[in-house]
């Protein structure tokens, strides 16, 4: 795979000229070891929007015609797509160059390539997602989000682990602020110790950041029912927030479930 982004770089490098500010292999095919489709994902940086309009001509001289436009992400321009024979598809990704999307996709592929083992969980999320969206690839994307914001948070320096009743006090000290108390946590602390519910901590430079709760027994009697356990009371401190360590969290509850044998999660 990385013989394959070499050489396609060079007509996509000439095709952009001095409009390109910098160009990555991202993507699964960019993580040695990682399975995955035979699609070289390549990340284009542009100084803004009108750079990116400027070079769709340039780019479709060389192959580059099945254009979609990312209008949800203000720092993602453009997917464009480019067959390459024999099954093999190259997707450009034109991007504000030092962005926020720019610099996510750097470090997610970074973290794969030094942690051999979150690589081989990422691949079998991926064979779960893909049987069972199949041709939703919206869907699909989607459901890789809570993974992605979990490598994300760690390589970031944050910790998730279940909580320590020395983790109570803590807990209780940053989230006094919003009306909790100590008795909460050390309740909460008290039920993980039942295996009736596990606390997942978050912790940046030691510091609580956040926390999520899995109950094992649901307060809703169709999940009840199905033994299928509920994520509850989830929390990230206000100066924390929008960094994506909520839905890190989350995934991190849902990873639990499943090593706990849980087919679903509420």
């Amino acid at each position: 795979w990385p013989e394959w982004f070499d050489e396609e770089s060079v007509p996509v490098r000439a095709a952009l000229g001095r409009s390109l500010l910098g160009i990555e292999h991202v993507g699964s095919t960019s993580v040695p070891g990682l399975g995955g489709k035979p699609t070289i994902d390549m990340l284009a940086g542009v100084a803004g929007r009108n750079e990116a309009d400027a070079v769709l001509p340039a780019l479709a001289a060389i192959g580059y015609t099945d254009v979609t436009p990312e209008p949800e992400d203000p720092d993602w321009y453009y997917c464009i797509g480019k067959g390459g024979g024999a099954a093999l598809r190259f997707h450009l990704h034109l991007a504000r160059h030092d962005s926020g999307f720019w610099y996510r996709h750097i470090v997610f592929r970074d973290f794969l390539r030094v942690n051999p083992a979150a690589s081989e969980e990422y691949f079998e999320l991926k064979k779960s997602l893909a049987a069972r969206f199949l041709d939703e690839r919206m869907r699909y994307c989607t459901a890789k989000t809570g993974f992605i914001r979990w490598v994300e948070a760690r390589a970031a320096g944050v910790s998730i682990a279940l909580m320590t009743e020395s983790d109570t006090a803590a807990v209780a000290r940053v989230f006094e602020r919003w009306h909790k108390t100590a008795r909460q946590y050390e309740d909460y602390f008290a039920q993980q110790r039942r295996g009736e519910r596990a606390v997942l901590v978050a912790r940046l430079a030691e510091e609580v950041v956040g926390y999520v709760t899995l109950q094992t027994t649901s307060g809703y009697a169709a999940f009840r029912e199905q033994g299928i356990p509920e994520i509850a009371d989830l929390n990230v401190i206000n100066e924390h927030q929008r960094k994506g360590i909520g839905s890190a969290l989350v995934y991190a509850a849902e990873r639990l479930a499943r090593q706990r044998r849980h087919a679903a999660v509420g």
